[in-house]
Parts: C-alpha cells; sequence; structure tokens
C-alpha cells in the first residue's frame, strides 16, 4: 500500500483541488494519506481536521521592493531544512503538490530523496512554485493546452481542475429565491465578495427590479451586505446575501451566472454546465484570472468584461437571457470543457503510474487491470 504526502497552501484554489485527489485516492483504497502545510493557516483550518497534518514553513516570493526579498534565500532555506524532516518522517512513496509557495520546500525534498512527484495545476498560467518545482515531476496535471506550455514538453496531461464531489442532482431543491417560472441569474462574489462586480450590478438595479420575469440572488459578501442593503433597498426580485453555505443548489438551477474567473470557480461552473459571464480579478497574480476567463471565452463557454471596461455587464445579462439558443450552445461548451470527475481521473492515473491496480468499484476493475498491464509492459 502506497504511502502520499500532499502539500498545498495559500488559498483555497490549491487546497480543495488537493483534498478533492485526496478523497479520490481514499475512495480507491490508498489509507495512509498526510497533508502537510503551515501552522495557523487556511490549509490547516480546512485540512488538519480530516487528515494528518504536519507543519512546515514556507516563504512568498515579494512581487513588491527587491529589499523586501534580501533575506528570501535565507528562510527558503531554512524551509527546505523543515520540509526534508518532514519528508523523512512521512516517509511518503509519491508526494502530490497543487500549487502556492507553500508547496515548493516540499516539492524540493521530495526531488532531492527521488520520490516520485506529482504537481497539479490550476491556472492558465503557471504559478511559480509549480514551474520551478515541475523538474522533478513525474507528471503535471494540467486544465488547458495553454497551461500545459509553462512546462517541459511531453510530462503534462489535461484532467481539467478537481472540484469537491457533486452532490446528485436530485438531492438539490430549486432555492426559494429562485421564483418558479422565472429565469435565474446568480451572482457571486466569494465570502469577501466582489467589488467590481458588486459595482456593476449596483450601477443596475433600476434595469434589474425592472424584470418581474427575472429572479437574482447576489452574494455580495459578508463585509458588504449591510452597507449595499441600505443603498439598494428592498428589491423584490432580487436577494442580496453575504454568504451561501449551499452553494451548488444556486449554481445547478441558474440560468446563467457571473462569477470572478478563479480556477475552483470556474470548475465548478463548468462541471454544472452552466453559461457565465465572467469579470477577472484584475489583481491576480500575472492576471491569470484574465487568462483562465479566455481560455472559456474561447471555448464559446461564456462572455468576459474585465473591471476596467465600461459597465455593459447588465445588457449582456439581457442580451443572453433573450437568446435560449446562445444561452443553449455556452451550457453545451461548459458541459465540454468540465470534467465533475477530475479528481478521480488524477488519482488513477497516479496509482497506474506507481503500479497501483486499485480501483473505487467492480466496474472499473477491468479498465484499470488491463492499463496496468500495459504500463509494467512498457517498463
Amino acid at each position: 500500500m502506497k504511502k502520499f504526502l500532499f502539500v498545498c497552501g495559500g488559498t483555497g484554489g490549491h487546497i480543495f483541488p488537493a483534498v478533492a485527489i485526496a478523497e479520490s485516492l481514499k475512495k480507491m483504497g490508498v489509507a495512509d494519506i498526510t497533508f502537510a502545510g503551515r501552522k495557523d493557516s487556511m490549509e490547516e483550518r480546512l485540512v488538519a481536521g480530516n487528515w494528518p497534518y504536519e507543519y512546515i514553513t514556507a516563504e512568498p516570493l515579494h512581487r513588491g521592493p527587491f529589499l523586501k526579498n534580501l533575506a528570501l534565500p535565507f528562510k527558503l532555506s531554512k524551509s527546505l531544512v523543515r520540509a526534508k524532516s518532514v519528508v523523512k518522517k512521512v516517509n511518503p512513496d509519491v508526494v502530490v503538490a497543487t500549487g502556492g509557495y507553500v508547496s515548493l520546500p516540499i516539492v524540493l525534498a521530495a526531488g532531492s530523496f527521488g520520490i516520485p512527484v506529482y504537481l497539479q495545476e490550476q491556472n492558465a498560467v503557471a504559478g511559480v512554485a509549480n514551474k520551478f518545482g515541475s523538474r522533478y515531476a513525474k507528471t503535471i496535471f494540467v486544465t488547458s493546452e495553454d497551461a500545459a506550455k509553462f512546462f517541459p514538453a511531453g510530462r503534462c496531461m489535461v484532467f481539467g481542475n478537481p472540484v469537491r464531489k457533486l452532490p446528485d442532482g436530485d438531492s438539490l431543491p430549486r432555492p426559494a429565491e429562485f421564483a418558479e417560472g422565472k429565469k435565474a441569474v446568480f451572482i457571486v462574489g466569494g465570502s469577501q465578495g466582489a467589488a467590481g462586480i458588486n459595482a456593476k450590478i449596483e450601477e443596475s438595479i433600476k434595469r434589474i427590479a425592472a424584470r418581474d420575469d427575472v429572479s437574482v440572488v447576489w452574494q455580495v459578501g459578508v463585509k458588504n451586505v449591510d452597507a449595499i442593503t441600505a443603498r439598494v433597498g428592498d428589491v423584490p426580485n432580487i436577494a442580496i446575501r453575504g454568504f451561501l453555505d449551499g452553494i451548488y443548489a444556486y449554481m445547478k438551477h441558474a440560468d446563467l451566472i457571473i462569477s470572478r474567473a478563479g480556477a475552483s470557480a470556474l470548475a465548478e461552473i463548468l462541471a454544472f454546465g452552466k453559461p457565465s459571464i465572467l469579470l477577472p480579478f484584475p489583481h491576480a497574480t500575472a492576471n491569470h484570472q484574465e487568462h483562465n476567463a479566455r481560455v472559456v471565452e474561447k471555448a464559446g463557454a461564456c462572455l468576459v468584461e474585465l473591471d476596467s471596461e465600461p459597465n455593459d455587464l447588465w445588457n449582456k445579462v439581457e442580451n443572453l437571457l433573450a437568446d435560449s439558443d446562445k444561452l443553449g450552445s455556452m451550457a453545451v461548451a461548459a458541459k465540454g470543457l468540465g470534467m465533475p470527475d477530475a479528481a478521480d481521473r488524477i488519482a488513477k492515473e497516479i496509482l497506474l503510474k506507481e503500479g497501483c491496480d486499485f480501483f473505487a468499484d467492480d466496474s472499473q476493475k477491468s479498465e484499470l487491470t488491463v492499463r496496468v498491464s500495459i504500463s509494467k509492459e512498457d517498463v
């Protein structure tokens, strides 16, 4: 039985794919899975309660003044010493890293010990940690051919971005805020909200309120809900919410989704096969959210509007709601890009490459057995 060490951190966009892959491996019979991350961090909060967890240290590259990075080599060396200690303690057979600067020390340590490393990159523009660590990677799982360009030729596989297990559609009843018989528009900006989206929607309130055939759920962010509600007032066809726990029900029943273009949010939108209007976060590292959105736009699954562009957002919404054929073609394109089983596919591929013939159920046994035997013959 193989031992796995996962490392992820910094943002949910790095953590959720790692957890999804780990859950798939567990479902396939892998029992020994440990996570590594920083103390008092997002990864600790999201992971440590469910998985064995080892503390490491990590230091980001500051993109501001050069002086802030003067101590970086020393700090990286210190992080690498700690990472090597963790790798020796856990003694994994396989390391899986999903990016973020937190992952780099573990990847470097694993590489120095000759332990197989697998990377997963969520964005169309690869992150620094994954690009640097790719020299040690056996395989890099990417979400598009655009991302593959950043890595060594021949070592990438396009599998989509792993998402948390999607509930069965029958278990997701239509939210009460989406009135029956009306078009449903879901505007999502995350728990913190999205200032650019909020501003454009607020400017369009009178036009939205005039549409008695449309129901809107607008997630504005916990810190913004009181102020926006006070300014906008009570609009019968708009439900303003700070945060939504059952977000999948709103995605499932939306006719159109308005969102940022972070990798995890995009993966969920595409997994549900939903048309969308994407407004990339303008300050994302290397502008990766716009690159993510342009990949989806090129496939015909979304429209894109930048925060800096004149406000045409509600015009786009109305034009799409009036064109059922366009919405339908966008939904088909989104479904084609989405891979709700990406985590399972990545987990299977890792197990195959490591010579393991574990499988989730009997229906997969023959397929995996054949592929494992082929892999062994090729070796």
